[in-house]
Formats: C-alpha cells, structure tokens, sequence
C-alpha cells in the first residue's frame, strides 16, 4: 500500500546551529523535512505536524520521591500544523527553522538521579485510494549541548571567601582558583586558617590558646545535589569523590596556608575507558596481519538499538544542568577536624562542565564562528518576512521558506529515479537495488 515515507536531512552538519544558552548565537533547528511516497505512486497528504519537546525522566527506584512507578515531565517547544494540498503529489520537502528556547536542557543520563532528552516528531496525515485517513508518524533524538557553562579562565573567574566557625574561635580563607570545572578535572584550591584572636573564646593569653589549637584534617567532598520540582519541593545528595588531607599541627598565630588539588571524574567510566583505549599506539598504528581474501565473508554487522536509552554513552555523565523537573548541581564540602575547638565544615558551590580542557580552542571558535553566522541568518531571514518574538511565550519565531513540491509528472519520477517498466498490462516499478 501506498504510504509517505518520512526522514530528516540537516541543512549542514548538525540539524542544530547555533550554541544553545547563547542567544547572540540565534541556537535553532536547521532541517529539511523530507516526505516521499514509498513506491513512487501519487497519494494525498493532508496535512503534517511538527513537533519539538524535550522529556526530564526521574529514576524512582530507591530514592521514594513519589509512589508512581514513573516521574516525567515534558515540554513542548514547538508545535506546528502544516497543511500540505489537496492535490496528488509524489512528494514534498519542507524547509524548517525552529528556534531552540534559552532556557532548554541539555541532553544527558545520569545514573543516579535521572535522565532529559529532546525529540523531534513529525506526523503525517494522508488519504488511501479506499478514502481512508491513516497517519505516518517518524521521531528522532536531537541531541542538545549547552554553552553557556565553559571551563575556561576566560569564562570563569576565581573566587574568594572568608568563613568563620560556629564557635568563632577559626576563620578560614579560601580561593577557588577554577569554580567551573570539567567531567575530568582538577579542582584547584588555596586555603589559610587563622586563629580568631579577636574572639572572646580567646583570654589575654593568645600564645596559651595559640598552641593549643591543632589542626589535625582536612576532608574534601565533591557532591552533587539533586532538586525535584514535580508535586513538591524535595532533594538528595550524593558523594561523588572524598579526599582528606592529615595535618596534626598547632595553629600558630600566621595561620596555616596550603593548596588542594580535588580530584573531579564524572564521566561513565567505560567511556572513559573506550576513549582512552583510542589513544593506544596499538589501535593508532596497527596495520592489517595480511591482506584481506576477496573470498572471505565480511564480518557480521550488529545494529544496537533501544528505545529506553536515547543518550549515547557521551552524554552519560554528571553535569550541572537545570530543569523544570528537576535539575542537578554540585559542590564542594570542606570538613576541618581541631583540636581544643568545634570540628565544622563549609559548604561552596561548583559548576561541572561537559566540555572538557581539550576541547576549548574549538568551543571558543565554534562560538566565534557561530555569533558571526547568526549575524548573516538574520539578513537571509529578514528577506522572508523577519524573525520575530511571539507574545505568548517570548521565544524567537522564524518565517516559513517555501517548499517544493513534487508532482507525479514523466519529468520529476525521472530526476527522483523513479521508473516504470511498461511492458506489462499495470507498469511495475523498478526497483532501483533489487
């Protein structure tokens, strides 16, 4: 039976331009919606609707945040009802710009806490020669990479603190060197912990006290925190890495400076595996043992496919991200065990990026190069009526471009390689791969 044949071709290289959480870089899908009969006969389209949305997805199990089986919540970006023609047709391509909202999250799966992920769905609605209404529908991931958190000096600036302990007898003054950090870092920091010799902890004898306040360790922990915004407010953490760090020394009046390099790895580890073992001079360099027998089978080919898990291994890993569901962010804590004092701790928050430091000469000019595109789209747009800003909801809207369409005439089944072999009573089509 005669059916629409659905499939997506990108403009250039990813169906995404643009740097998503970079407005100046107009973040949109960039597409080709490409719709063609499955045996080259004519057939009505009705109508087609578009649809982008991104899904947040909470693992339940073991963390009770509700006594459904599943936590999901989807968001609907886009959604658009084109209507085709009353005509028969063989096919239809139809240009899409669809922006991508500011506010979107970035594809990701994380093995704790949960996993967000966007699709694009298009259904078709046509007529059968019998004059019934069936629908064809094709759906895709998109995967969405955000910019707007690089690990880079250029982006992130040191911080300094200054913190007191609840008994004030310590005050701690730390710098974080790096406040965003990548899936595989270091954490740089610089700590100096004083004596409150102005409290009243202290007597007249600061030298008495001064000794015997010891610092005996510091303990460091990397965290990630997870917020859920579905019935009510709720929130979990998790240890991801703990260092300590032994001192067992007296606080002198000067204080007591040093440095800490935290040990930051949220990747999935079997990736980072594959990736290293990419890099081995055995997989670089190795040459075939002899050459191939024309008579040989080639090797049986596996096509891996599921429809639960719409991430790749890439984008496994543990990022700071924000969602309407819930969203994931981390920190450090610092814990300072004493001596003659309260043992405390201080809580600083970080950013993890999934960008990692390799990668940052070709994200910087991949956001160059697309902040000057965005300027030429604006032209190319501005010749089709603009782009403008619905009232709604405030997101950007880009002017429809027109579509070609193909008729069933001798001139388009030719340049679309579709040809019948009339020496029979009903032609039959050939086929071009039999």
């Amino acid at each position: 039976m005669t059916r629409p044949v659905i499939s997506l071709k990108p403009s250039y290289n990813s169906i995404i331009r643009g740097c998503p959480g970079l407005p100046e870089t107009l973040p949109r899908l960039e597409c080709e919606l490409r719709i063609r009969s499955s045996d080259g006969k004519e057939l009505y389209i009705e109508s087609v609707e578009v649809v982008l949305k991104s899904t947040e997805s909470l693992h339940n199990s073991g963390h009770s945040f509700t006594t459904r089986p599943k936590v999901e919540k989807t968001a609907v970006h886009y959604r658009k009802n084109i209507k085709v023609s009353d005509k028969k047709l063989i096919g239809i391509d139809i240009p899409l710009t669809i922006a991508v909202p500011d506010d979107i999250k970035e594809t990701n799966f994380n093995s704790r806490f949960g996993h967000s992920y966007t699709t694009f769905e298009c259904r078709t609605t046509y007529y059968t020669v019998a004059g019934n209404t069936l629908q064809e529908t094709f759906t895709t991931a998109v995967y969405v990479e955000r910019y707007d958190l690089i690990a880079s000096p250029k982006h992130t600036l040191p911080l300094s603190r200054m913190y007191h302990s609840p008994d004030k007898r310590v005050q701690v003054k730390y710098e974080v060197q790096n406040p965003c950090v990548s899936t595989d870092d270091l954490l740089h920091l610089k700590l100096d912990i004083i004596p409150n010799l102005s409290s009243s902890a202290f007597s007249s004898s600061t030298r008495h006290f001064s000794k015997r306040l010891k610092l005996k360790t510091v303990t460091f922990e990397i965290k990630e925190y997870l917020e859920t915004f579905d019935s009510h407010y709720d929130s979990r953490e998790n240890i991801i890495h703990t260092m300590t760090k032994p001192f067992n020394e007296v606080v002198p009046k000067s204080g007591i400076q040093f440095e800490a390099d935290v040990r930051i790895f949220t990747k999935n580890l079997q990736f980072k595996q594959y990736e290293m073992s990419l890099n081995e001079p055995a997989v670089l360099y190795r040459l075939p043992e002899h050459p191939p027998a024309l008579n040989e089978r080639p090797p049986e080919t596996v096509l891996l496919k599921s429809k639960k898990d719409l991430e790749p291994f890439h984008y496994h890993s543990s990022i700071t991200t924000h969602g309407r569901l819930f969203s994931v962010t981390h920190g450090i804590t610092i814990k300072f065990k004493i001596g003659n004092a309260k043992d405390f701790e201080l809580h600083q928050p970080i950013d993890i990026s999934p960008w990692v430091k390799t990668q940052m000469k070709h994200i910087e000019n991949s956001i160059a190069r697309e902040t000057g595109v965005a300027n030429n789209a604006r032209a190319f747009y501005d010749s089709f009526g603009g782009i403008r800003r619905r009232k709604s909801s405030g997101e950007l809207e880009y002017p429809p471009l027109p579509p070609i369409v193909y008729s069933a005439d001798a001139s388009t089944l030719k340049s679309l390689g579709i040809n019948y072999n009339t020496n029979f009573k009903t032609p039959k089509r050939v086929l071009v791969i039999e």
